[in-house]
């Protein structure tokens, strides 16, 4: 029970700073406005939130009038599913008096300045077998699995430098990718049979902004258009500059990307293996609780295991995609409830890994391609790129509207906002 309501400057300051964590550490649109909104009703104000890519605006509403305040300007955005589970345990405690307010404040300041909660080298071990596991389930042989965990390690340790040193995110993607891309490359060589492809295309998937495309999405269809584009935008640049990385890279090591490059299926066992494998590297990644980092494993086998089962019975690809990350969401919705955190702290770790960034990333070395050789492009190289960035397209849609549909009902606003 509220004893006394605290002050409407307090409230929005705390509110904005929730809510700029939230965008900052990977939540969507709605999930922001339903935590701001929410909390500052149990503190008796009705609350309008404006969203922007950059920010937040809020307006408090009491029986004195309006109080708006615009929030610190967000320098960029990354993935910590740890903080979200946090942050909802924050915005639901019982507010009982003003002290309260600042002991809240403290603790987001706190969360704020923390680190992931997995050493520095445990995430990077995990993402060297990431990076292998996703070249297993794009078909590699075993010798371009191998290196790819060498290619996967020096890319994270890229990752963590660069950021480290503020760098630029989207340089600093394309620079992770040409350094791991380029050792890959170089180590191939020492296995002149096997296409050095796949190898770089797995550098290039652990860097893949997964999380932020399907928020994009999400955005989008859930009318956040400006968002929702803010981000899509940003994925998409980010892809086309991991590709330039990568396309860099070969052209040192003096090897070709095929484009049209036809990849296998695995078997359905093998691929719940990786899968499995793959959404445990991601739960480190994006710092998901030690004592629930299973679920993660769990939920990569749910959906990319499925979709691979489905495309054996002769489903397209964009639908058993669709099928696969719904049935995914579906099990983090029933593994969220026991541990009591949002649902998506478990659905992206285990559906980002069906991103077809293998597609995205030869699309944008394709169109690389097409650039080199401006009019002397063969129709073929033309046709087979657009085809693959429609396919890219399509599937990452298919995806986050699978996440939508999963979700849908989980959480309604229960104030008015913008």
């Amino acid at each position: 029970m509220l004893t006394e309501r605290p002050p409407a400057r307090d409230v929005a300051h705390v509110a904005l700073r929730l809510g700029r964590l939230m965008l900052a550490n990977g939540a969507d649109t709605v999930h922001v406005m339903e935590a701001v909104i929410e909390f500052a009703r149990r503190l008796e104000y009705s609350a309008h939130l404006l969203v922007f890519s950059e920010g937040l605006l809020l307006t408090l509403e009491d029986g004195e009038g309006f109080h708006t305040r615009l929030g610190p300007t967000i320098a960029g955005t990354a993935v910590n599913m740890g903080a979200l589970a946090t942050l909802d345990e924050i915005r639901r405690r019982e507010i009982c008096a003003p002290s309260d307010i600042a002991k809240i404040d403290r603790e987001l300041n706190q969360l704020e300045h923390s680190g992931n909660r997995y050493p520095h080298w445990l995430v990077v071990l995990g993402m060297g077998l990431t990076a292998a596991s996703l070249a297993r389930l794009f078909g590699a042989v075993w010798a371009v699995v191998g290196v790819s965990v060498l290619v996967g390690i020096a890319t994270q340790l890229l990752r963590q430098r660069l950021g480290a040193s503020s760098a630029n995110p989207v340089a600093g993607a394309a620079l992770a990718a040409f350094g791991g891309g380029l050792l890959g490359a170089l180590v191939m060589k020492a296995f002149p049979g096997a296409s050095p492809t796949l190898c770089l295309v797995a550098a290039g998937m652990i860097l893949v902004p997964g999380v932020p495309l399907l928020n994009g999405v999400r955005d989008t269809l859930g009318n956040h258009v400006g968002t929702g584009i803010a981000r899509l935008t940003m994925g998409t640049v980010t892809v086309l500059a991991i590709a330039l990385g990568l396309f860099l890279a070969a052209s040192v090591a003096g090897d070709t990307l095929p484009v049209g490059e036809t990849l296998p299926l695995l078997p359905v066992g093998e691929d719940f293996l990786f899968s499995a494998l793959a959404g445990g590297g991601y739960a480190l990644l994006f710092n998901v609780p030690a004592r629930a980092a299973w679920a993660c494993v769990l939920c990569g086998m749910a959906g990319h295991g499925l979709r691979t089962a489905l495309e054996h019975l002769g489903l397209e690809l964009s639908v058993a995609s669709l099928v696969g990350a719904f049935v995914a969401t579906l099990v983090a919705r029933l593994l969220a409830q026991r541990f009591r955190v949002p649902p998506v702290v478990f659905a992206f770790p285990g559906i980002v890994a069906m991103i077809p960034g293998s597609y995205a990333f030869r699309a944008g070395i394709g169109g690389l391609s097409i650039m080199n050789a401006s009019s002397g492009a063969s129709p073929a190289l033309i046709g087979e790129t657009i085809g693959l960035a429609v396919t890219a397209t399509v599937v990452t849609a298919a995806i986050a509207i699978g996440l939508c549909l999963a979700l849908a009902g989980h959480r309604r606003i229960k104030a008015t906002g913008g």
